[in-house]
């Protein structure tokens, strides 16, 4: 070394502690070593204890080095400053040859269905489907994907990048590490103008990728990569992903490609709803259950007079959110039930204003989407200062639906969504109101 190697551990020490401090530094760290080759082991005790450093092996040293010169582009951790040129390339002799347990081809997997002659469905484990990835079996074909970005490395060559979404690996990485990921779909395929790409056993039900066939992933290539993380994270991850084979042609895995891509996406309020990542999704999913009002909760961002929809999930979340004290999910079965008795109260009073038949309801604008805001701070209002339900409607009744303020913030846009100042605005309104009404 150039260097004497227990000045370069004091330097690693005192900066990766730095380092690893910053969420998304670390991350990046993790999968720039996976990159590298660094086996599993040796990054999980980097992350978890930087003291261990001082028992890296010199390939391990070099390539936690590199890892973090990559990341940082910090000068301090350039590994020519402390490897020479013989050193160097041993390590990376090393680390091309410490991928564990490599996978070769063939393949075989069990209790596989065939579809038709080109379409299997099985399982995997992420423990095996990150180990395929890491063998370098599996590899992302830009031109059946979502393509590639272009960037300038150091030495100024242009290198192709898949399009990744990092805040979505990481979404998925978390979830996977904590054992909160529903299984989901990886669909590979395989191909080959050489030899068959797969043979497919009908008594057996067994599938065999055949040697000399190529695999790339068609869709879940951020599940992949979340995967990857995951595993990081969490070595002993139990987690089994429907595996979806195909065997296509280039043009066929293009158009299945662009088929699966052009499905109807989800609004995000509509995700939102399903994901029920708020505390406060959580009530309102629980209203859409039990109380009165359920079915008329609208799952998209606007309501259906056909149906007699009232308002909006996400108008109603973003109240019970906005004045109600969430932390646990003791705290949601408490505000759930006093909301979903509150509804019955307040529909209870006024049948017909909130009837499923919009022909019924006398004032349009009682019933107005955002007028829950104002109902849901009521509610707390009254939960907070323990006044029993029985006294609703000698609140409701002070409100004056005629009152110009009240009618400019309930119209001031057409749609229901980006209009959080109104939101906010709608809640100091119904403060002002209802914190003046006396009651007996």
């Amino acid at each position: 070394m150039k260097v004497d190697r227990i000045e370069v551990e004091q330097i690693l020490l005192t900066h990766l502690e730095v380092v690893l401090k910053t969420k998304k530094v670390k991350h990046q760290l993790q999968v720039q070593l996976i990159e590298l080759n660094v086996p599993v082991e040796e990054i999980n005790s980097i992350i978890s204890n930087v003291e261990s450093v001082s028992n890296l092996d010199i390939p391990m040293l070099y390539g936690l080095t590199k890892a973090l010169y990559e990341v940082t582009e910090d000068k301090i951790f350039n590994p020519d400053r402390y490897f020479g040129k013989r050193e160097i390339k041993e390590a990376e002799i090393v680390l091309s040859q410490s991928v564990q347990e490599r996978i070769t081809l063939p393949i075989h997997f069990e209790e596989c269905t065939k579809i038709k002659f080109d379409s299997y469905i099985t399982k995997i484990s992420i423990q095996n489907l990150v180990k395929l990835y890491d063998s370098q079996l599996i590899i992302y074909d830009d031109e059946t994907q979502r393509g590639v970005n272009y960037k300038t490395n150091k030495s100024g060559s242009i290198v192709r990048t898949p399009i990744v979404n990092k805040a979505s690996v990481k979404r998925i990485a978390d979830k996977m590490a904590s054992n909160s990921y529903f299984e989901d779909m990886i669909t590979l395929n395989v191909f080959s103008s050489e030899v068959d790409p797969v043979t497919y056993n009908e008594e057996s039900n067994t599938l065999i990728i055949n040697e000399g066939a190529v695999i790339s992933i068609l869709d879940g290539f951020h599940r992949l990569q979340g995967g990857v993380v995951a595993l990081q994270v969490n070595p002993y991850l139990d987690l089994e992903l429907i595996l979806s084979i195909r065997s296509y042609d280039h043009d066929t895995a293009q158009r299945y490609f662009g088929q699966i891509n052009t499905v109807n996406v989800l609004k995000k309020e509509r995700r939102e709803e399903l994901a029920q990542e708020k505390l406060s999704d959580k009530v309102v999913a629980n209203m859409q259950r039990k109380s009165e009002i359920g079915k008329q909760i609208a799952s998209s961002n606007k309501v259906s007079d056909l149906v007699g929809e009232l308002t909006t999930f996400d108008i109603l979340s973003y109240a019970v959110d906005k004045v109600f004290k969430l932390e646990r999910q003791f705290d949601v079965l408490q505000v759930s039930d006093y909301l979903i008795e509150f509804v019955a109260y307040l529909v209870g009073s006024y049948p017909d204003e909130f009837s499923i038949n919009v022909k019924l309801r006398g004032s349009h604008m009682m019933s107005h989407p955002l007028m829950f805001i104002g109902y849901i701070f009521l509610s707390h209002y009254m939960y907070e200062n323990k006044i029993p339900l029985q006294k609703l409607s000698h609140y409701i009744d002070s409100i004056n639906l005629e009152d110009e303020q009240l009618l400019n913030l309930l119209n001031k846009k057409k749609v229901l969504t980006g209009n959080k100042r109104i939101r906010e605005d709608i809640i100091k309104y119904f403060d002002s109101i209802f914190r003046g009404v006396q009651c007996e």
